[in-house]
């Protein structure tokens, strides 16, 4: 049977688009995925050493650093998901273990995120912060034996759209080189932000209409400086598939390097957890894509 019922967006009704970004509606086992990695963050806590460090005045603002045992070597930047609302776990550095173990140092950013009703917080300040954070990682992560010269960045989900706007950032207006990361990795995301303002989330994401072509990358790609890979999971939502697919196209037309992976039997959690182990498939790529061993001790 037709629906009679208009679309709001490309073949989208309104019902359509909302449960084409409620990423859960596609994966039933996500409890038992977000379970599963906040216990494979404790046990990173447990096994590793860690530390906390402030990049800004508020209590938002830290990153969890889990260190290699080197001086001099990578950093990996970690902007977590969760449709920019707050994940009070911090089961976020389930990842270290793979990354460390492939000689980087493991960053977990935190920041303020969104809350379900329109707040103090926007998004404006949740990129600020993050740029804050970006900031003190280039000019302290010597502290630690990080080398702020190969800077990698990985974002998930709603983390990946934010990694994309750091990635898409005028860093020169921030007192950094353009070329402040070595890579960029988005998992997930989403990178055009007026369909999201047409879906259900427009109740809590509140955006100019500069803001939403600001903080949409598809539309600033002369900003990028460093290869992106772009993965998104078979079983995800056909509209997260399209947005990377879009994304990686749009950087085809400019020429920019990239890469284009679609991972099988993922859903939108499965491809992120994976990070866990090594062996994974996402892990090799990314490993591969900043230039770190890919065998593991």
């Amino acid at each position: 049977m037709t629906s009679n019922k208009p679309n709001v967006f490309l073949h989208y009704t309104q019902e359509e688009l909302d449960q084409a970004y409620d990423q859960t509606a596609w994966a039933p086992n996500f409890a038992a995925v977000a379970a599963a990695n906040l216990e494979r963050s404790a046990a990173v806590r447990a096994r590793r050493p860690h530390e906390v460090a402030s990049y800004g005045d508020s209590a938002d603002e830290t990153l969890e650093i889990v260190p290699a045992q080197s001086q001099g070597l990578p950093v990996v930047l970690f902007v977590h998901g969760g449709r920019w609302m707050a994940q009070p776990h911090n089961a976020f550095i389930f990842a270290a273990e793979t990354f460390v173990g492939c000689g980087a140092h493991f960053v977990a950013a935190r920041f303020a995120c969104l809350a379900p009703v329109p707040g103090a917080v926007g998004m404006p300040d949740m990129v600020q912060q993050l740029r804050r954070a970006v900031q003190w990682l280039h000019r302290h992560a010597g502290r630690f034996g990080g080398d702020p010269q190969q800077i990698h960045l990985v974002g998930h989900s709603s983390g990946a759209h934010l990694a994309s706007v750091l990635l898409t950032t005028r860093w020169a207006d921030h007192g950094l080189p353009d070329k402040v990361f070595k890579t960029g990795s988005c998992i997930s995301g989403m990178y055009d932000l007026r369909p999201v303002l047409l879906s259900a989330r427009s109740s809590y994401v509140k955006l100019s209409a500069a803001q939403e072509d600001d903080f949409s990358a598809l539309r600033h790609l002369d900003r990028l400086h460093c290869p992106v890979l772009v993965s998104y999971g078979d079983r995800e939502s056909p509209e997260f598939q399209r947005h990377a697919r879009d994304f990686a196209a749009a950087m085809a037309t400019a020429g920019h390097p990239h890469r284009l992976v679609r991972l099988a039997d993922s859903n939108h959690f499965e491809g992120v957890a994976s990070l866990h182990d090594p062996k994974s498939p996402l892990s090799q790529l990314l490993l591969r894509h900043m230039g770190l061993a890919t065998g593991h001790p």
